[in-house]
């Protein structure tokens, strides 16, 4: 807990290409060398992502009466150059551009632009956190349909995110691009939208414009769900809102910022040495609060387990390396960065010898909850390793076992190097109703015996893995 509070409490925000990143990685290197982790090193993976800080922000509705926006910057845009006052018009079909071109060109200069859809009512009837029902879990592990070809899901169809991932991200992540553009150009001041998460959840996941290259939209602000569903009713009436607001904000390009950090406890076997188990968590977070469960509480779970195993006195045969990656909520750039100098050119059938030395790795990035099981990820081979390894945890009922992939993540850049990758299966809590890419990310919504469970059974996991005779089962 005191790992993943330095990280939220201390170090916050470690948004990608940001001083602060940098600052807290320089932290995790020093603490692992603390523990005496063998070698402790960074990695670069980006020369042209940019950082981005807030200094100062605020958004108001002044007219026609007084109202406090709930509101947080998205990343990457850029700088009111000061306060700025100007009617509100509201853009609901905002991805349909040449017809939003048709209707406003002219009409927007000096404007802020509310878009989207309102939020359908919440009456907060459902619980915001549960965890894995045994029905749930049971279905499961008796689910044999094989992970999707993508790591995007079923939703990507059957594009291969590794290999065609800056095509599958402009189109995904980045589609809205021509859109801020127009705004840009047509003069308006900024953007206001929301993500349907109650009561009063701010949702700025990002812009994704991360890249020295890309467009930077004029200021845009995510906004609580309650002050959306206002400012739209007031339109509605044919009263028109007046919006003031302001955003100091920085844009920067340092290189030397976007770094993966690689710790290595050397293996003691003189021929099993060079085999590797790799464990890792991304280390990026996004900016509105402290990161504490995406991905703090993965880190810190993970940084614990290096702790533990050297503290142990343990010499495990296999040398294991922790991997805490940078830029995931930029689409896998860290691991993808890493992979492509370690294992060999995406869209290549040939591949480094380092491929074969990797026995396994093991991801975590499902938020804080407890561990239930792994993910084998179409991978039946290692069923019956696992099933023995965990056993001895049954009271923690720490060992469910299911066919299925999560994607998303960084494990599915090793599966597509055909390494055996996975993912823990962790009870969701309150991830994806409250904190995930939120305001509310914080160290409030991380369970402390949740978090010391994964760090034991984890460090216990990958001590056997590196001790067997043979590497992990290959997927067919």
């Amino acid at each position: 807990m005191q790992l993943i509070g330095d990280l939220s409490d201390v170090y916050g925000p470690r948004l990608t290409g940001t001083d602060q990143y940098l600052t807290a990685a320089h932290w995790a290197k020093k603490t692992m060398e603390a523990w005496g982790v063998d070698k402790v090193y960074f990695e670069n993976y980006c020369d042209d992502c940019m950082g981005w800080e807030v200094k100062s922000f605020n958004v108001e509705m002044i007219e026609p009466a007084y109202m406090k926006i709930e509101a947080y910057p998205y990343a990457w845009t850029e700088s009111s150059k000061g306060v700025q006052i100007g009617d509100m018009v509201w853009i609901e079909n905002y991805g349909a551009i040449e017809a939003v071109k048709k209707q406003w060109a002219g009409k927007l200069k000096g404007k802020t632009v509310l878009i989207g859809s309102v939020p359908k009512k919440n009456m907060l009837f459902d619980p915001l956190s549960e965890r894995f029902t045994e029905e749930e879990i049971e279905g499961a592990k008796k689910d044999i349909l094989p992970a999707s070809p993508s790591p995007l899901g079923p939703t990507s169809g059957n594009v291969d995110l590794v290999a065609n991932k800056d095509v599958v991200f402009e189109k995904g992540m980045r589609k809205n691009d021509a859109f801020y553009a127009f705004l840009k150009e047509e003069g308006a001041l900024s953007i206001l939208g929301t993500t349907p998460l109650f009561p009063g959840i701010v949702h700025p996941s990002g812009t994704y414009s991360f890249r020295e290259s890309h467009i930077k939209s004029v200021p845009y602000f995510a906004i609580s769900p309650e002050s959306f569903g206002k400012l739209k009713r007031l339109v509605d009436r044919e009263i028109q809102p007046k919006i003031k607001f302001h955003l100091d904000s920085e844009l920067y390009l340092k290189p030397g910022n976007n770094v993966n950090i690689i710790g290595e406890i050397t293996g003691s076997d003189p021929k099993l040495k060079e085999e590797v188990v790799m464990i890792g968590a991304h280390f990026d977070t996004w900016h509105p609060a402290s990161g504490a469960t995406d991905n703090g509480a993965g880190t810190g779970v993970m940084m614990e387990v290096m702790r533990i195993l050297k503290a142990t006195g343990l010499k495990p045969k296999r040398t294991i390396r922790i991997a805490l990656w940078g830029g995931e909520e930029q689409g896998f750039l860290g691991s993808l960065a890493y992979a492509q100098d370690h294992y060999g050119k995406v869209g290549e059938s040939s591949r480094k010898k380092e491929v074969e030395k990797i026995s396994a790795y093991l991801n975590m990035d499902n938020g804080a909850g407890k561990m239930r099981g792994i993910y084998l990820q179409g991978n039946e081979g290692v069923r019956p390793v696992f099933e023995e390894m965990l056993a001895p945890y049954d009271h923690l009922d720490v060992g469910n076992l299911s066919i299925q992939n999560t994607n998303y993540t960084d494990h599915d850049v090793f599966d597509y190097y055909k390494i055996p990758g996975f993912q823990i299966i962790q009870d969701m809590l309150n991830y994806f109703t409250v904190t995930h890419h939120t305001n509310l990310d914080a160290m409030e919504y991380v369970p402390e015996r949740d978090v010391m469970i994964n760090a034991t059974v984890i460090a216990g996991l990958v001590y056997q893995i590196a001790e067997r005779e043979e590497m992990m089962p290959r997927e067919e």
